[in-house]
């Protein structure tokens, strides 16, 4: 959330850092008017606090001066009467500044962070170009490679975008699990975290993940409800409300990690907290499809390996970096191509200042995702670890104590590294042979327990 004190002080400097992210003066102006008017009735209460104290005083006064077998009704019925009428009158303003207050919150939390100044304001042209192809035969896409090598199969039993991870492909996840969590823990110094599956409203509200995404996210019936589980993306707005929910599927396990120290001032030589978390990521998409459709790209659930980082503001950027160099150790120690990619203003997540994805060279897919028969070899997101400043830390009321002694707000950092199925894809379409098998990189060979996963037909290239 951005800092209400900023936001009264310069409105305009507010306004001028979020039209770079889009159309949003006209949000940043109606924040500023809910303002305006809720410190307009901040001084009429205060103004009426004090008229009533004044009658209550008077009361008394008259009351002591007619003796004390005199009632206050007695003594003083005209300011009994308007001491009534301004107690009225205060109930009136307090509800009224509660409702903007409200208000106010609803639209403060609509406000995306301001991104940094250096952050580019449009992305550089596309460079489709990646490594050439070594090998004499036409690599195929990974979708091909899943079905030959009975890796995955649709998940009929949970609907469109999800997958059942089989056999060589289910030990393929879980060492890609285990290596990944090894690089960033006893190398990269991260205290591993196992988060559960469910994420509270105020959670998410938290990480910036609510409201804006809401749409995206698969909420759960409460106990007794008519349904155990609303997908909440694929129902409409009042029916998914009508229940109340509570409680989310995690669209990943950065809700739980930017809320482990919610509400609490942490002491300076507690920071940097380094962590990571594997977790699976829940999210509605509307292209999903799994294996028998466009393979792994879009899946309504899978897994991933996160960092996160609280530090002091000043570290901030070197946490990014860090962050950034252990997703790469990961990709090279997989020989798998990559290469870095700052994102622009207009590609910023709600709470990013700053993000940098990246990406991994897949040469079985098309060039031109709705074109088979084109060229192939494509770019793919497979990480992006954003800096997030003290967004979300507003939020969460995270804070550590400063040299003065005087508590200030935490920076965040955080995101996928590295999300696994598009790992997988880069792997598989990178390693495959002709005859359909795929050669693992000897770094994962320990962590899967083999070296090749073999193909029992090979393919019609």
């Amino acid at each position: 959330m951005l800092d209400l004190a900023l936001l009264r002080a310069d409105a305009a400097r507010v306004r001028a850092a979020l039209e770079r992210r889009g159309a949003w003066a006209d949000r940043v102006d109606a924040a500023v008017d809910l303002d305006r008017r809720w410190s307009a009735r901040r001084e009429v209460r205060e103004a009426l606090r004090t008229r009533r104290r004044q009658i209550s005083d008077e009361v008394a006064r008259r009351k002591s001066a007619a003796g004390a077998e005199q009632t206050a009704e007695a003594a003083a019925p005209d300011l009994l009467r308007a001491g009534r009428r301004a107690g009225r009158d205060l109930k009136a303003v307090e509800d009224a500044m509660a409702d903007l207050s409200a208000r106010r919150e609803a639209a403060l939390l609509a406000l995306p962070n301001l991104p940094a100044d250096d952050v580019p304001d449009a992305p550089p042209a596309p460079d489709p170009s990646g490594p050439a192809w070594p090998h004499a035969f036409p690599p195929l896409a990974h979708w091909d490679l899943v079905e030959m090598l009975h890796l995955a199969e649709p998940a009929a039993s949970a609907g469109r975008g999800f997958v059942l991870w089989r056999g060589a492909g289910a030990r393929l996840v879980r060492g890609l699990v285990r290596f990944m969590l090894g690089v960033h823990t006893e190398e990269g110094g991260r205290e591993e975290v196992l988060a559960p599956p469910l994420a509270t409203r105020a959670a998410l509200v938290g990480s910036a993940h609510l409201p804006t995404l809401e749409g995206m996210l698969y909420a759960v019936a409460e106990p007794g409800g008519d349904r155990s589980l609303l997908l909440a993306a694929s129902e409409g707005a009042e029916d998914r409300h009508a229940t109340d929910a509570d409680l989310y599927l995690a669209p990943r396990a950065e809700p739980h990690l930017a809320s482990l120290y919610a509400g609490q001032v942490l002491e300076a030589g507690r920071l940097p907290i380094r962590l990571v978390a594997a977790a699976t990521a829940h999210r509605h998409t509307p292209h999903g499809g799994g294996p028998a459709g466009r393979g792994l790209l879009r899946l309504g659930a899978f897994p991933t390996v996160e960092v996160y980082t609280l530090c002091r503001p000043a570290e901030s950027d070197a946490e990014l970096e860090r962050a950034l160099a252990g997703a790469e150790t990961i990709l090279a120690r997989l020989e798998v191509a990559h290469r870095r990619r700052e994102r622009a203003v207009t590609e910023l997540s709600h709470a990013a200042a700053r993000s940098v994805s990246l990406d991994v060279w897949c040469p079985g897919l098309p060039r031109r995702e709705e074109d088979d028969e084109g060229e192939h070899g494509r770019w793919v997101e497979a990480a992006v670890l954003s800096s997030f400043t003290d967004y979300q830390a507003r939020r969460t009321e995270t804070q550590f104590r400063g040299a003065d002694g005087r508590p200030r707000l935490v920076h965040t950092v955080g995101g996928a590294a590295v999300a696994v199925p598009r790992l997988v894809t880069a792997l598989l379409e990178t390693g495959q042979e002709e005859d359909g098998a795929v050669r693992l990189p000897a770094a994962l060979e320990r962590y899967v327990g083999m070296g090749v996963l073999d193909a029992p037909n090979g393919p019609a290239r």
